[in-house]
């Protein structure tokens, strides 16, 4: 059985992440206004509700246009129509060589800051789709909302649009860790739902034992309601949990057609109190040290900051590598006066990996490490660098890089 790690609280001895929840309790009638019954302790609380017009894509914590720059003349494939978030899908759009991927993946309040979803927290997602008649299910995946964390490739949940006994279905789905198996728990026929407004409800308990429960209906008729306890929704040690939209889907299935997706009226409901802020170590400010998570890097394709016991600021910039698309930048590296001068990269290391580094465009450096993903492992390689402001790329095209901490840049000699 796998062991779960403890929450970053405890890991970094400065993290306050404890919960004043209640346990779930029996769920109400079939009205995704009623959920675990409320108490004075613990009532569902309103925490995102975005506006389109408003808010726009920054409504959400980042976005997956196009990711892999297969169809830039398509671009933008994710943007706000009207009143409501617009995914398109068109038959050049890849991400990887047998997908393709138009997703928005988090939810940012209107001052900046990601909404966590973390462990035992228990949560509501509620809004409207439409799904056109071009949006087909299909015999290979289809997924059109996902609930995942950085540390694993592998979904916690979704919705998705399979094929079933060859008919066209949606479906409620959980994920088991151990044998990277998707179950559907619940499901619906699709195509009497296509082409019209449908309100979905997503409601779970993101922990070891939660439970999930998906309520789909027509307007005032309630097509699903279902719900499955006892399954695993917690899968990381360190990051937290975040809803995707969108859609991302298998190019292998026959018949696809260029399509889209529609949601409006996005709403996320946390039972209890809003959790404080994660509060992090600061970040080494020594001499020549830049953090990979520096405000004003790049992080490119699936690269991006994620959260770190052991690094210095509590952060690290993740799944740099193993192909030409995601890739870590990081700027504003200052030198008084051109030369040599020696950087020690910081970073976690799953075994044997490498670096390869470009400075100012310039030709790869390969920085071989060897080291574990608990401990910050450091290794120094000498760059030349030009008076003035440098720009220094980590990135792979073989394999996945290790997770990147800092680079500290020393005097030269």
């Amino acid at each position: 059985m796998r062991t779960h790690g403890l929450r970053l609280a405890g890991a970094l001895s400065m993290i306050a992440l404890t919960l004043a929840l209640a346990p779930p309790a029996q769920a109400g009638p079939a009205d995704p206004g009623t959920g675990p019954q409320e108490s004075a302790q613990a009532r569902w609380e309103k925490r995102w509700s975005p506006s389109p017009r408003r808010d726009g894509v920054n409504a959400f914590e980042a976005l997956e246009d196009d990711r892999r720059g297969s169809h830039p003349e398509g671009r933008p494939h994710v943007y706000v129509a009207g009143d409501a978030w617009r995914f398109d899908a068109h038959l050049e759009d890849r991400d990887g060589s047998d997908r393709m991927r138009n997703e928005v993946r988090g939810m940012r309040t209107a001052d900046g800051r990601p909404l966590e979803i973390r462990k035992d927290e228990i949560w509501r997602l509620t809004y409207q789709m439409y799904i056109p008649d071009t949006l087909d299910a299909t015999t290979s995946f289809t997924h059109i909302w996902q609930l995942k964390n950085s540390d694993v490739g592998t979904p916690v949940a979704q919705v998705s649009l399979p094929v079933v006994n060859g008919v066209q279905k949606i479906a409620a789905r959980y994920w088991t860790l151990e044998d990277n198996k998707s179950h559907d728990f619940a499901t619906a026929d699709l195509e009497p739902i296509q082409n019209k407004w449908v309100t979905t409800t997503i409601e779970f308990t993101s922990g070891d034992a939660g439970y999930m429960r998906w309520v789909l209906q027509d307007g005032r008729r309630t097509i699903v309601d279902e719900k499955v306890e006892g399954i695993d929704l917690w899968w990381t040690e360190e990051q937290y949990n975040r809803p995707k939209w969108g859609i991302y889907r298998s190019i292998k299935s026959a018949g696809l057609q260029e399509t889209y997706l529609l949601v409006k009226d996005l709403r996320a409901e946390q039972l209890g109190p809003a959790t404080p802020p994660v509060k992090l170590p600061p970040p080494d400010r020594g001499a020549g040290a830049y953090e990979a998570e520096r405000v004003g890097n790049v992080w490119e394709g699936a690269a991006e900051p994620a959260y770190c016991a052991v690094c210095s600021g509590g952060r690290k910039a993740i799944l740099i590598g193993g192909n030409v698309y995601d890739y870590a930048v990081i700027k504003g590296v200052l030198a008084e006066t051109a030369g040599s001068r020696p950087m020690t990269v910081h970073a976690l290391v799953d075994g044997t990996q490498e670096f390869s580094v470009s400075v100012n465009g310039g030709d790869a450096i390969r920085v071989p490490m060897t080291g574990s993903k608990d401990k910050v492992t450091t290794t120094t390689v000498p760059v030349d660098l030009v008076a003035g402001v440098n720009t220094i790329r980590f990135y792979s095209h073989t394999a996945r890089s290790p997770e990147l901490d800092k680079i500290v840049i020393g005097q030269g000699s």
